[in-house]
């Protein structure tokens, strides 16, 4: 395969440490600032909140006064040729195009930062193409010119995961993929710091990791912690329709009578006892719940239907939207319950038991973030709560 390369992709991989952008040398806002980040996706947003005109977001929708970026979420690898990126969902239409709602908002928030995810769950092209030095090139290439073509601010890599647990995952993998996974990420950051000299703009590099100790011991953190400006630690789906039994979906501390599930704070503990440096994580804050059905009590009167087997899974997630406008007390026939311990929030109707996140426990997570030295919080994703009623509460705290 003979694939041309841009100059400045050439140059980052040959000889690149001598063009690196001073971090004076900034979009409208540093990106060593940001401190509120949104995903937000490229398909439908609830129906509950649609535009008249199109089942996807517009720019007006967007409080970008609440946030320092903006991640619009995902570009996949194509596998026609094993490294192009592509919009899946959003391809534009007569009603839409995602990119004239990019450059509006951009114009309306000068200082919000716009940057483009690749991958997600399930993006199974990201080992062929780290593995493959000719395709990784044409991917950083093929980066660096939508980050261009569309005035974005920088790339995020959502790759899930390179290498995976021990027992095993369902996208292709290979053990080479610890190392290639740091080639990338460098091979992007000095690709993009070349771009960077010609257009007058640092641009930003994160990736999202897990909340599981696994993937510290399987990858190598430390070195993609020098590489980018942020890791994304996605602290929630510690429980849902794959457990056995009921759980917190985003609980902050472990509760001792879970003997099976995980912590925000135990997932925190375990990347900075790692070596990462705390200015380089940002915590993952859900604007969504996951509900099971057939739940009986237990024996816990405080805590009705917590750790307890279930019948079915009644709903796909609850988005915020959902949660206020159908299952929030009082008309709802729900009743709110608090894990003090575990410091998270959740419903239940005698038989519906629905783990989420709210206003009180977003308080403490900001106050946990703060306490650790954290770079900040990101959310998945604003669509849940297109009001901006969660993203405002995260932002009263950081911006």
């Amino acid at each position: 395969m003979k694939i041309l390369l841009p100059i400045y992709i050439t140059l980052a991989i040959s000889a690149v440490s001598t063009t690196c952008v001073k971090e004076g040398d900034l979009n409208p806002q540093n990106y060593n600032d940001s401190t509120v980040s949104a995903y937000i996706r490229t398909w439908s947003i609830p129906r509950s909140v649609q535009p008249d005109d199109s089942s996807y977001w517009k720019a007006d929708m967007i409080k970008g006064e609440y946030l320092s970026d903006l991640i619009i979420s995902f570009a996949s690898i194509s596998k026609a040729d094993g490294f192009s990126i592509y919009l899946p969902e959003a391809a534009p239409n007569r009603f839409y195009n995602i990119w004239d709602e990019v450059a509006a908002l951009k114009q309306k928030y000068p200082k919000l930062n716009v940057t483009l995810s690749v991958g997600g769950y399930n993006e199974g092209g990201f080992s062929g193409m780290a593995d493959d030095p000719v395709k990784r090139a044409g991917f950083v290439a093929n980066v660096c010119e939508w980050l261009e073509k569309h005035n974005l601010d920088g790339i995020d890599i959502d790759w899930e995961y390179p290498v995976g647990p021990p027992w095993g995952q369902q996208i292709p993998s290979r053990p080479s993929d610890r190392q290639n996974y740091i080639s990338l990420l460098q091979d992007l950051r000095d690709a993009m710091n070349i771009l960077g000299n010609k257009t007058g703009k640092r641009y930003s590099l994160s990736t999202a990791v897990p909340a599981s100790s696994w993937f510290l011991t399987r990858n190598d953190v430390k070195a993609a912690a020098k590489i980018v400006d942020a890791l994304k630690l996605m602290t929630y789906d510690y429980y849902g329709g794959w457990s056995s039994r009921t759980g917190h979906n985003a609980n902050l501390y472990r509760n001792p009578r879970d003997t099976s599930g995980w912590s925000t704070d135990q997932a925190v503990t375990a990347y900075l006892n790692a070596g990462i440096p705390s200015d380089k994580i940002m915590l993952g804050v859900a604007f969504y719940g996951r509900g099971w059905a057939g739940v009986t009590k237990g024996s816990n009167a405080n805590t009705p239907g917590l750790y307890q087997s279930y019948e079915y899974v009644p709903a796909d997630g609850y988005s915020w939207t959902d949660l206020k406008d159908e299952y929030l007390p009082p008309d709802s026939g729900f009743t709110r319950y608090w894990d003090d311990t575990a410091k998270s929030p959740f419903l239940y109707d005698d038989d519906i038991w629905i783990t989420y996140t709210d206003e009180e426990q977003i308080k403490l997570i900001n106050a946990y973030a703060k306490e650790k030295k954290l770079k900040g919080v990101f959310t998945w994703e604003y669509a849940h709560d297109m009001s901006g009623e969660l993203i405002k509460l995260l932002a009263d705290e950081w911006l």
